[in-house]
């Protein structure tokens, strides 16, 4: 979406893309930093984290005056209300990314090569998914909803399939029980990351009656 575009949005939808974009980035740095096994980006994530926070406040207050019935009402967009306490939840599953990558690099956790392409892969994916709903946000795109869904649920299958695998390895004897649990737990974050993704769009979804 260009920067001209981002610039004409109503005030409201505005402040929902820089939050989706935030979001985004901080998964970004996040990912580097798993990438990399380099906890420097994190801070920078992390401080997007507390922004994310206290934009969700701002806008939920704000969507709360706007709503018919409420004193002063008359603004638009209703239908975005949800949107910004799922990109906090987002921002929260992020947060425990963090902690986990934290972890990771302090304690030297080793991680397969096909652990960390199965958690490279998911990683991509996700960030792909929520720029999707920056995009969705202002545009209300059905097309773009139809493809939320459907990578959701793809990708919520896929996240199982490495889950249940790398289990079976564990059991196996080829994995670590420390590592195991970690990408366990990262896999699982990621999950949730996805679920939000979906949420929003299947409430989008509804909204618009498609």
């Amino acid at each position: 979406m260009s920067e001209k575009a981002v610039v004409g949005m109503p005030e409201g939808l505005r402040d929902i893309h820089e939050m989706c974009e935030k979001t985004a980035e901080m998964l970004r740095l996040t990912w580097g930093a798993f990438r990399r096994q380099d906890t420097a980006p994190l801070q920078r994530a992390e401080q997007l984290g507390r922004e994310v926070h206290q934009q969700e406040k701002a806008l939920t207050e704000a969507f709360v005056k706007r709503l018919p019935g409420s004193p002063g009402a008359g603004g638009t967009h209703h239908e975005l209300f949800f949107v910004p306490m799922h990109l906090e939840r987002i921002g929260d599953n992020i947060e425990f990314l963090i902690k986990a990558i934290r972890s990771m690099v302090r304690d030297g956790t080793p991680f397969t090569e096909r652990a960390m392409r199965e958690v490279n892969t998911l990683f991509e994916k996700a960030i792909e998914l929520i720029e999707c709903v920056r995009d969705l946000v202002p545009t209300k795109n059905r097309v773009l909803i139809g493809h939320i869904l459907k990578q959701g649920e793809w990708y919520a299958e896929l996240a199982n399939e490495y889950a249940l695998a790398h289990q079976q390895r564990l059991i196996e004897g080829v994995c670590m029980a420390k590592a195991s649990s970690l990408y366990l737990a990262i896999v699982d974050y990621l999950k949730g990351i996805e679920w939000h993704t979906r949420q929003i769009a299947q409430k989008l979804s509804l909204a618009q009656g498609v």
